[in-house]
């Protein structure tokens, strides 16, 4: 893709917000051109396209890829207690790349001298949700078996 002005990317991000494509003539799929524009204005507008990240998790009609690329955005930036909030309050609804995102991320984050201050019981409902799609066959497609043992790993590494 070519560069686009903040402009265009703003534009791009709101038509899709509002219609469901970022550019009425791509042939593209609309939710990869919207994660193209973002990762874009991510470079380029870094508070704003976190403000994109932010509506996208809220929206219910936007595709689990682009959330799922929200969310990672969200917990490696300085919004990163938007992210936490939202994985707590959304845990029984996560979807499988959303829960993949989230314990990478996790497994990541015990590497940092001082991880953020998690929700209470953020864990097990991570754990929980687990439960409930490990036999979809999305899991395997993502590879959330492997990001989940990773996980489970990362845990008892950190309470011994």
């Amino acid at each position: 893709m070519t560069n686009k002005s903040l402009d265009q990317l703003r534009a791009g991000l709101d038509c899709y917000q509002s219609n469901g494509y970022v550019e009425s003539n791509s042939f593209n799929d609309p939710n990869d051109d919207a994660l193209e524009y973002l990762g874009m204005l991510l470079v380029d507008d870094q508070p704003t396209a976190l403000k994109y990240c932010q509506s996208f998790l809220q929206q219910s009609q936007v595709n689990d890829e682009l959330k799922s690329a929200a969310l990672d955005f969200l917990l490696l930036s300085s919004e990163w207690n938007f992210a936490y909030q939202y994985l707590y309050s959304q845990a029984e609804r996560l979807s499988i790349p959303e829960l993949e995102k989230s314990f990478f991320y996790f497994c990541c984050d015990k590497n940092e001298a001082t991880p953020y201050p998690l929700p209470e019981g953020l864990f097990t409902k991570l754990l929980a949700r687990f439960e409930v799609v490990k036999n979809e066959p999305d899991a395997y497609f993502y590879h959330l078996h492997e990001a989940y043992n990773d996980f489970v790993k990362t845990l008892s590494d950190t309470q011994n």
